[in-house]
């Protein structure tokens, strides 16, 4: 849904409300659904110091992985300069020059799991579309 700023003559007196609930806005969204299926957070510094303890997310409709990292509180998004740049301050992607801002990786059709390896700590990529699995490994350059 995004932010409720964003859905015109909705309000929270419209929305679905349980004894003791609050509605919050959500912490980051698409305009366009990507159909999120699997967030992990990373456990190990396999990748790198950058990655350990932020947030993968992978996503149904594109194939892609998204990379982010949380703010020093951890209850938020923290943006980098670039993001910034292309407009993502509202914490929504409009369009794609935002939404190359937040992918890791692309091509692995639809992901449907994302785990950090026990044994080794890389990042591990579950495609439902072939049934692969994909090991996320620093980059050798």
């Amino acid at each position: 849904m995004g932010p409720l700023s964003r859905n015109a003559g909705v309000n929270t007196d419209q929305l679905a409300n349980f004894p003791g609930s609050h509605y919050t806005d959500p912490v980051f969204s698409w305009k366009n659904p990507i159909a999120v299926t699997d967030i992990e957070f990373m456990k190990s510094l396999a990748l790198g110091e950058k990655y350990k303890n932020n947030i993968f997310v992978g996503d149904y409709n594109n194939g892609n992985l998204y990379y982010f990292e949380v703010n020093s509180t951890r209850t938020g998004i923290k943006l980098d300069n670039s993001q910034e740049k292309v407009g993502l301050s509202s914490l929504v992607v409009d369009n794609d020059n935002q939404l190359s801002a937040v992918t890791f990786g692309t091509g692995f059709g639809a992901i449907s799991d994302i785990k950090t390896g026990p044994t080794d700590g890389f990042l591990y990529v579950l495609s439902i579309n072939d049934g692969s699995v994909y090991k996320i490994v620093p980059s050798t350059r």
